[in-house]
């Protein structure tokens, strides 16, 4: 399994995507998302094609969040696709 970060954002509100793959089948997604538009802050969610959602935290800085998503992806041990090893 990998992680593959999309390069699609939808609704023009999602800052981040990655999806954990497994043979080209979507096992987890994760997002950092902003409310900024509206004042307000960034949350991490990871999503299962289940419909299952799991907040992972809400920030005040985009940096922090996708700190917080990354360290995510780093515990899961499944490589990003494409980064050096």
């Amino acid at each position: 399994m990998q992680w593959q970060r999309r390069r699609d954002l939808e609704g023009g509100k999602e800052m981040g995507v990655w999806l954990l793959l497994d043979d080209g089948s979507v096992e987890e997604e994760l997002y950092v998302e902003s409310h900024e538009y509206r004042g307000g802050d960034f949350d991490v969610y990871v999503a299962t094609p289940d419909g299952e959602w799991d907040h992972r935290g809400t920030f005040e800085a985009a940096d922090d969040a996708f700190d917080a998503a990354l360290a995510y992806i780093n515990e899961s041990q499944s490589p990003v696709e494409g980064a050096a090893e």
